[in-house]
């Protein structure tokens, strides 16, 4: 008679940085680890982020972790706590850098993500683009598959607006402050040019989740990223762009938080733009040409994006000449 196989499971230890480590144990080859960071839903789906890298989070952090095959969850969830006191002041999800899988439909988040480090290291990059979905449906490279068409909304403009520079797109759909905050911490600023021209549009979707101060120092701390790997970088940090949105006060806490960005540009001796305006009517509705989600731009609201963008491109470029 011979014994049977252990059963797989997640190892969890510090490593001494203090950062969390979970190794798979006794799982088939294909098997993933997905995690979140102080989520409150009570299951765990195939649809948080995968496991690739240490995590980083605050004492009192709540981690939980299950090994995944495919869409499957083939261990019991787990939650890991990070030991020593909590900070006095809670410390918002904007500056814990984690990763996501929301977009799994559309995308694959982790291969997105090698495939932008890949590209940043082999091409070495004087211009990148870092943002969320609006960002990633634009166009340029790396190109997804086998989603091509739905995700290159606009690969005309995108190559009129990058004119004469190497540009890579760091834009990932359904990204909030702290997933680019994570992507910028592992990899995908290496390698490209100290003095890139960096374009930053985050935020939006973490409307839902966050204070507008919170979003703030996200951001704030995403371009700090940015400089203190990229010593001579120039951020072009754009505003919000306008949505359609049932929710009211919508519009008015747009026009709030554009200005805190505005001010943080200011201080920090970046160049503010809002090529968003350009998307909405006079009534701040953004007409169906343009959107056919109210948000993220057609082919025709990319040309107007881009007509905007461009000077302002070239003008950070002529910065560091």
């Amino acid at each position: 008679m011979t014994e049977s196989s252990p059963p797989p499971g997640i190892r969890a230890s510090l490593n001494e940085a203090g950062e969390l480590v979970l190794t798979a144990v006794n799982a088939p080859p294909e098997a993933v680890i997905r995690i979140d960071v102080n989520a409150d839903s009570p299951r765990m789906l195939c649809t948080q982020g995968r496991y690739l890298a240490p995590v980083q989070a605050p004492p009192g952090a709540r981690i939980r972790f299950r090994l995944f095959r495919g869409k499957r969850g083939i261990t019991a969830p787990e939650t890991f706590i990070m030991p020593g006191p909590p900070p006095a002041r809670a410390v918002p999800s904007t500056l814990i850098p984690c990763t996501q899988d929301r977009d799994f439909m559309i995308y694959d988040w982790a291969s997105r993500h090698e495939a932008a480090c890949r590209i940043v290291r082999e091409t070495h990059p004087d211009l990148l683009f870092i943002g969320d979905s609006i960002t990633h449906f634009w166009g340029g490279a790396p190109v997804d598959e086998p989603h091509r068409d739905i995700l290159q909304k606009s690969p005309e403009t995108w190559n009129l607006c990058t004119a004469g520079m190497r540009a890579v797109n760091l834009g990932f759909g359904y990204d909030r402050v702290e997933n680019a905050l994570w992507r910028l911490r592992h990899g995908e600023l290496d390698g490209a040019e100290d003095n890139a021209v960096c374009v930053v549009l985050l935020g939006t979707n973490n409307l839902a989740e966050n204070t507008d101060g919170e979003i703030l120092e996200g951001i704030r701390a995403v371009c700090r990223e940015i400089t203190g790997k990229l010593a001579k970088a120039v951020i072009i940090l754009q505003g919000f762009y306008p949505r359609n949105s049932a929710r009211e006060g919508t519009a008015e806490r747009i026009a709030g938080i554009n200005l805190l960005l505005n001010r943080l540009a200011a201080e920090e001796n970046f160049i503010y733009t809002e090529p968003g305006r350009v998307m909405a009517n006079s009534d701040g509705y953004v007409p169906e040409e343009l959107s056919s989600d109210g948000l993220h731009p057609s082919a025709a609201g990319y040309a107007r994006i881009a007509a905007v963008l461009a000077p302002v491109i070239r003008q950070a470029a002529e910065r560091e000449k």
